[in-house]
């Protein structure tokens, strides 16, 4: 094997040694293999740590059935919700058909806004106010 040097940030290096922590690597040589390994396997498109996470294959097929269900004027501009391929329930109210949908023992169950364009939620979520030290 070659030896090659590197450095990174203080804050990165204390994740490679979580990950250490963890068991889940014996040392930082491992996981710097494991790491570059992963990027030329990818032809070096690494990810970008500010884009949005991929969206799972069933997240998708759900969106697309949202905006097929705009085809059909019972479902159009409604909450919706699915189970696999068939729809469940509908209603103007989101809140109603949330306390209706947690009745139902099917799973899992998503609810969605059958509309043209339907997109994931965006959530924002403040950060928890830390207490200062004096």
């Amino acid at each position: 094997m070659e030896t090659l040097a590197a450095k990174m940030p203080k804050p990165l290096a204390d994740e490679v040694d979580r990950l250490i922590a963890s068991g889940m690597y014996a040392n930082r040589s491992e996981v710097l293999r494991v790491a570059v390994r992963a990027l030329v396997k990818s032809g070096g498109a690494g990810e970008d740590p500010r884009s949005d996470p991929p969206i799972a294959p069933r997240v998708r097929a759900f969106y697309r059935r949202l905006r097929e269900l705009t085809k059909d004027e019972r479902y159009r501009h409604r909450w919706v919700a699915i189970h696999g391929e068939e729809v469940l329930d509908a209603d103007d109210d989101h809140d109603a058909l949330i306390r209706r949908i947690l009745k139902r023992e099917e799973e899992p169950i998503y609810v969605g806004l059958a509309t043209e364009d339907p997109k994931p939620p965006r959530v924002r979520v403040p950060s928890v106010p830390r207490a200062r030290r004096v």
